[in-house]
């Protein structure tokens, strides 16, 4: 038994492991797509198949599996469309595998109370593990009852019973443990993910993302023979309002403009930050006069937006802007982020809240 223990206990690390790869992008808490949502329900379905293949065996006629663990995970972590497509595979399954009789129509009665009773503990308002804990007794008692109708008049149905409770709560509270662990380390891949790549303070491409999107691009538009554009952006004696009004609210003008650049471009460009109060957009397939227009309208845009910091003291900035495309402007794609600063340096030079090119 408990070699029959221990292989249960490796498909089910096994399994989670395998979800966990599945979701790893994506926050159980929240809305994910339906093709993640049918696959986590088929993977939680197979897991509680091959539970009832590898089954514990307790003697020479009885055997006992940890199925309903699947239909907990799936309820607790998945939600109502993978718990259905668990539940739907787990009862067809029992019944194909093990053939129609009185036993296999109890297991999917048992199945479909299981998953009907953890989906409404799952969706009450308390601590994930007092869920867990309350599904775990739930599918207990279900089980008890169903184990009562199926062996009821033997002698050793207590036996088999408190080794059923004894494995069931040992194995589902290490599976609980390693979700947990599965989770957290999700959350600190997506996090460390997106610290790689975004500002932190702005949401926007950090310089070490613009570098990968601006070397790719430019290949891109070689290869397509399509036009690029690029606009550096810098504000206007940003370091008086440094001086004047504290770092934390000049902080707050640059989340503020990243929104500015962001909405005021198209949706594909790619808005970065390159450090300090320096910003570029990125702007493919984008020929020189439509540059020139998408760079006057943000800056317009800028100019024409008041700043409010924490205070309540609402403040002006402008912006000069740096204008290079190719192949309008520069015949060699290499150049042109060093095109664009000069052209920026040039719109500072010449009296700042200008476009340049």
């Amino acid at each position: 038994m408990i070699k029959d223990l221990f292989i249960n206990m490796t498909i089910l690390i096994s399994f989670i492991s395998l979800g966990g790869q599945v979701a790893k992008k994506h926050n159980y808490e929240e809305n994910n797509s339906l093709r993640t949502k049918i696959i986590i329900g088929t993977i939680l379905g197979t897991l509680g198949c091959f539970l009832m293949l590898f089954s514990v065996k307790v003697n020479d006629n009885t055997i006992i599996d940890f199925r309903n663990i699947a239909i907990v995970i799936s309820a607790l972590f998945g939600g109502p469309i993978p718990i259905f497509i668990t539940t739907a595979l787990i009862a067809v399954f029992r019944v194909a595998y093990f053939g129609v009789n009185i036993a296999s129509l109890i297991g999917v009665v048992a199945a479909v109370l299981n998953s009907f009773g953890c989906w409404y503990i799952a969706r009450r308002n308390i601590k994930t593990w007092r869920k867990w804990v309350y599904s775990i007794i739930y599918v207990l008692v279900v089980a008890t009852i169903a184990l009562f109708l199926i062996l009821g008049n033997r002698s050793d149905f207590l036996i088999i019973i408190s080794i059923y409770w004894i494995s069931f709560c040992l194995v589902s509270a290490i599976i609980y443990w390693y979700i947990k662990y599965s989770l957290a380390a999700n959350r600190l891949f997506n996090r460390l993910q997106k610290e790689s790549t975004k500002d932190f303070l702005t949401g926007l491409n950090n310089v070490r993302q613009f570098d990968f999107v601006f070397n790719s691009t430019m290949k891109n538009a070689l290869n397509k023979e399509e036009s690029l554009s690029l606009l550096m952006v810098d504000i206007d004696f940003f370091k008086k309002v440094n001086d004047t009004y504290g770092h934390m609210e000049g902080d707050i003008v640059l989340k503020e403009l990243g929104k500015i650049l962001s909405e005021n471009c198209r949706h594909f460009d790619e808005v970065s930050r390159n450090g300090g109060e320096e910003f570029s957009v990125l702007l493919p397939d984008c020929a020189y006069p439509r540059a020139m227009q998408i760079a006057e309208r943000i800056k317009d845009a800028v100019k024409n937006h008041s700043f409010t910091l924490s205070t309540g003291v609402q403040i002006q900035i402008t912006i000069s802007i740096g204008v290079a495309s190719y192949p309008e402007t520069i015949q060699d794609i290499e150049k042109l982020m060093e095109k664009a600063d000069t052209a920026l340096y040039a719109a500072k030079r010449s009296g700042r809240n200008r476009v340049c090119s």
